[in-house]
């Protein structure tokens, strides 16, 4: 017999954190945790994102209510098909009770990418190169598209152009705007585009990017397992931003990222605490695709609240949460 239990939190921002499709002031979630009858535990995290299609906050809250009530695994998942984060927080929270030692450790540092979040703020940019970052991640399609591009120089030339820049603009932008942001990065050190139009535009996409020797990235296009597999059978020529925490079953998407090359793919935070930041890290470390940098660089968007995962530019071998860690968590939510 497992016993399931769930908290609900809300965690603010250090600022306003916005992108060119939405802006928010907090970031609500739910921490499952599992107890086996020999008293070994697992933590799992529900972290939806609601403008990529996910379930709801309050959606996930009622599920969790409801298996409370009565609470089996196998059940569960069979009825998960669309709660896809509430499915990964449950299966990585039931896979860690199964768990004998560690799998898949990493044996050596992975880098992180440096997230700038406003593109004018050269004290953080600074920061970032400062405490050596090797590749930074920029949120484009916010304001004028010359200024953004001004801004972006002057991000290559404090960098002096060593630095890969990725730029993400979170589907905002249309066609001719797609195009001029592929026609600028194609004279800057950029490692690709991200998600430059929304989810459905994806063939679009495809035909501008052969144009230029710039890769673009799915990242809204490719949520969930069923989207990654759907884009992947039709090789998919760019990048794939993988979002574990809201992929839906485990299983599932690790066996479709053995299908794809390893230089395609890049894990990426979907805002998580400590919890479900570890076990989306978890799943990158087993993927094996470890070419390109992490983008879990998110931790410095909250307000110190000791629920993140501190990374800084290299996820080392020992980086991941402890129980113990995810206990006082548990304990302080």
């Amino acid at each position: 017999m497992v016993e399931f239990a769930y908290k609900a939190y809300k965690r603010k921002f250090a600022d306003e954190y916005q992108t060119a499709s939405h802006k928010l002031s907090q970031r609500p979630g739910i921490l499952l945790r599992l107890r086996d009858g020999d008293g070994k535990v697992g933590f799992g995290e529900i972290a939806p994102i609601e403008s990529f299609g996910t379930e709801s906050f309050l959606a996930a809250l009622s599920v969790c209510s409801e298996l409370q009530e009565n609470f089996e695994y196998e059940k569960a998942i069979c009825r998960m098909n669309l709660f896809p984060c509430v499915r990964f927080a449950l299966d990585s929270a039931h896979e860690t009770l199964l768990r004998e030692n560690e799998p898949g450790l990493l044996k050596k540092p992975w880098p992180v990418c440096g997230l700038i979040t406003a593109l004018g703020d050269r004290n953080r940019i600074e920061m970032l190169l400062g405490q050596g970052y090797q590749s930074l991640k920029i949120k484009i399609g916010k304001s004028d598209f010359a200024e953004e591009c001004r801004m972006v120089n002057a991000i290559v030339d404090m960098s002096e152009g060593k630095i890969p820049i990725r730029m993400d603009a979170n589907g905002a932008l249309d066609r001719v705007r797609t195009t001029q942001w592929m026609e600028f990065a194609s004279e800057c050190p950029v490692e690709f585009i991200e998600q430059p139009m929304a989810k459905g535009m994806e063939r679009e996409m495809r035909v501008i990017a052969r144009d230029f020797p710039v890769k673009l990235a799915l990242d809204e296009s490719i949520c969930f397992v069923d989207d990654l597999k759907r884009w992947s059978d039709s090789h998919w020529e760019g990048v794939y931003v993988v979002k574990p925490s809201i992929a839906g079953s485990r299983h599932a998407l690790l066996n479709e990222l053995e299908k794809l090359p390893e230089d395609s793919v890049v894990f990426s935070s979907s805002l998580e605490s400590m919890v479900g930041a570890s076990a989306a890290l978890r799943v990158a470390i087993e993927s094996d695709k470890q070419v390109r940098a992490l983008g879990f660089g998110a931790e410095e968007l909250f307000l110190n609240d000791g629920a993140s995962l501190p990374l800084g530019p290299f996820l080392q071998p020992d980086g991941l949460g402890s129980m113990e860690d995810f206990e006082e968590l548990w304990k302080n939510v």
